[in-house]
């Protein structure tokens, strides 16, 4: 595959070559540590969960078991997927380094991916690229937006790179030079590549295999058999491995009831599709899209495309080869490539490596150097600039991880309680951010009583923390039943969107309170559910005493007073957008001020009905004093300012939300407070004044 008489490099090309690769380490390098302290899992975020969560659980339990915990369907706990040598890794550099997982899981994902560069430097050594034109190819690779966006996820993906390649360069080493140390470790290589993601050492098979096959086939008069001999010892391990590990992992699934489906023989039709999806007119515009606007950027891929032609002849066999085993992914794994981006992290690089060539071609042919040096920089520049504009916002997002629903499940539950969870399919997002182990159940199995029956028995003595049904699938009552016989109430206690969330009838009273407490993000009371009285009417308290639920109808008062007085107790309508506190007489707020000038700012309205005109006069409000008071430590009161606040007699108090404003000045710190009392008759009769949000100054 060698090109005819390409240009050599000039001196000064090979060091701006090596300075433009460094620059571009230094890009992707800054890339992957964009949102480092984000405890969230963007892209591919349901597979990274269930990476995460074997992690979780495997450092928690200290099981590096190969029947290694994934709590999701219920005991046992293992549904063991891939080899889980990434995730012991992860754990073992957790424990380390003492880094939290996700941090962990980035370092290792990062690091495969560094390691793989060396296994491309030697690969593009094979097809005569010189040194110095081989650091624009992997300038090309680092620039990926891809890889700088799911270089550093929490997956298996990078370390299943690394080692197919390594594995294909190695194979290609050993059998070539018959070295004995190439064959060490293209053995390793092809255990690790089969063991960690067989799809992927499948994919890197292909270019090795169609190499081995023409050198068979060049070596058929002479020493064919001892070629045969070397190649046979390098892939025999390795596919002993992964059969052996397949075998394992089936019968592990084969242990749950709701495992079953992990098997290879359950996902066989999702793993390598039908013909139907095979050649699917949607499947492939999808797969279309991906390729032109995730993994680089559509112009660049077009330039590169037309340089094959005008001046890559003389590379065309090493980019044609890159472009086909980059496509025959998509064809072996038509569903694989069709909705999961982050497949795209095994291929990937087959499709760099020949966008990279042809630059080379370029650069070897006899197009001006500044030329193809502007060529170069397009193509480089426009990768990352395509990571800037899609890929750099999600990843910038920094989040504490999970949302309202699993920070209440990691609160409401205890650590060893299991969580049924019906409606998100087997998605492991909600048990990782949970912290807890799950049994989730899919819809179409939901209607399968007896085998989810066996999932429920099979949890023995360990108890229901939570169920959680989201939407309205089928077989939801049943499961409703089934729970409820096992300790949790009839009815959900809360609701997260469209989640309801049933807790255990004995914990309910304690779970209502720890929830109104907690105030966690989006979830609210199931219809039906209401808090306890709160008890606050008719006696003085202060506000840091109460429990946090209790303050709510503070809110929109800052400061918040110390303390309160409510004859009626503490109010609050958010009906018209924004906190109105009820302030019925007699209503007294006490604030800590400091000292200096100061001027309270609010707003007070009162609904018609309570100062209609077809009203009798003592059936009416006949106003609200509005005043404000400093106060002495020994108790004493001096009024500072006053309002008298009475719509039925006065048109401006009339309407929503007129200007409550005081202006005064303290002469040492201390505390003033804001009263509200009956009108000139002395009585409350529909003196209903609602306070809008006040500020202090």
């Amino acid at each position: 595959m060698e090109s005819a008489a390409p240009r050599e490099p000039l001196r000064w090309e090979g060091r701006l070559a090596l300075a433009v690769f460094v620059a571009c380490l230094c890009f992707h390098f800054w890339g992957v540590q964009v949102g480092w302290q984000s405890k969230n899992l963007p892209g591919g975020e349901f597979r990274q969960a269930q990476t995460a969560l074997s992690a979780y659980w495997i450092k928690a339990e200290n099981n590096f078991s190969l029947a290694y915990p994934t709590p999701v369907v219920g005991k046992p706990w293992s549904i063991p997927m891939e080899f889980p040598l990434y995730q012991w890794t992860v754990v073992v550099v957790s424990q380390v380094t003492h880094w939290s997982l996700t941090k962990a899981g980035r370092a290792v994902s990062i690091a495969c991916f560094y390691l793989t560069l060396p296994a491309v430097f030697l690969l593009l050594r094979r097809w005569n690229v010189a040194p110095a034109r081989r650091w624009w190819v992997l300038a090309v690779v680092l620039t990926c937006p891809l890889y700088i966006f799911y270089t550093r996820a929490f997956l298996i993906e990078t370390m299943a790179l690394m080692c197919s390649v390594w594995f294909w360069v190695a194979f290609e080493r050993a059998v070539s030079e018959r070295s004995k140390g190439w064959l060490v470790l293209a053995i390793l290589a092809g255990v690790g590549a089969g063991l960690v993601k067989v799809t992927t050492f499948m994919l890197y098979l292909l270019p090795a295999g169609w190499w081995a096959l023409t050198r068979l086939w060049a070596s058929r008069k002479q020493a064919w058999k001892t070629e045969l001999a070397w190649m046979a010892a390098a892939v025999a391990l390795p596919f002993a491995a992964t059969l052996w590990w397949l075998d394992f992992a089936d019968a592990t699934k084969s242990l749950n009831p709701l495992g079953i489906a992990f098997t290879s023989a359950g996902l066989r039709e999702f793993n390598l599709g039908t013909t139907a999806t095979r050649f699917s007119p949607a499947l492939w515009a999808i797969k279309a899209r991906i390729v032109g606007h995730e993994l680089s950027w559509l112009p660049v891929l077009l330039l590169c495309g037309l340089l094959v032609p005008l001046a890559g002849r003389g590379r065309w066999r090493e980019i044609t080869a890159c472009l086909v085993f980059f496509g025959s992914a998509l064809v072996v794994f038509p569903v694989l490539y069709t909705y999961h981006s982050y497949y795209y992290v095994a291929n990937t690089l087959l499709l760099l490596m020949a966008m990279g060539l042809a630059l080379v071609a370029l650069a070897e042919s006899t197009v001006s150097r500044w030329l193809a040096g502007l060529a170069i920089c397009f193509v480089l520049g426009g990768q990352m600039w395509s990571y800037l504009e899609q890929y750099y916002p999600p990843q910038n997002a920094v989040s504490p991880g999970g949302d309202g629903l699993t920070t209440s499940l990691r609160v409401l539950t205890n650590p060893r309680d299991v969580i049924v969870v019906l409606g998100q399919d087997w998605n492991s997002m909600t048990p990782h951010y949970s912290q807890r182990r799950a049994v989730m159940i899919r819809d179409d199995i939901a209607r399968d009583s007896a085998r989810v029956e066996r999932a429920l028995a099979g949890l023995g003595e360990d108890k229901i923390g939570a169920l959680v049904v989201v939407g309205q699938p089928g077989g939801a009552q049943w499961l409703i039943d089934r729970t409820v016989a096992r300790g949790l109430g009839p009815e959900p206690l809360y609701v997260w969107h469209n989640a309801r969330v049933y807790v255990p009838q004995a914990r309910r009273a304690e779970l209502l309170l720890a929830l109104l407490e907690n105030n966690f993000h989006e979830v609210a009371l199931a219809p039906g559910v209401e808090p306890p009285r709160s008890n606050l009417a008719g006696k003085w308290f202060e506000l840091a005493a109460v429990h946090r639920w209790q303050r709510q109808p503070f809110v929109g008062l800052r400061p918040q007073p110390v303390r309160f007085f409510a004859t009626f107790g503490p109010a609050m309508d958010g009906s018209s957008g924004q906190p109105m506190y009820g302030a019925h007489p007699t209503t007294r707020l006490v604030f800590a001020l400091p000292a200096g000038p100061h001027t309270l700012r609010s707003s007070l309205q009162m609904p018609f009905d309570a100062y209609r005109m077809d009203l009798k006069e003592g059936d009416a409000t006949d106003g609200v004093e509005v005043s404000l008071f400093s106060l002495t430590p020994d108790g004493q009161r001096t009024k500072l300012a006053t309002r008298s606040f009475d719509p039925r007699h006065n048109r401006d108090d009339r309407g929503n939300l007129r200007p409550l404003e005081f202006s005064f000045t303290l002469p040492a710190a201390g505390e003033v407070e804001l009263f509200f009392g009956p009108g000139p008759a002395g009585r409350d009769t529909r003196d209903w004044i609602q306070l809008g949000p006040l500020q202090i100054d």
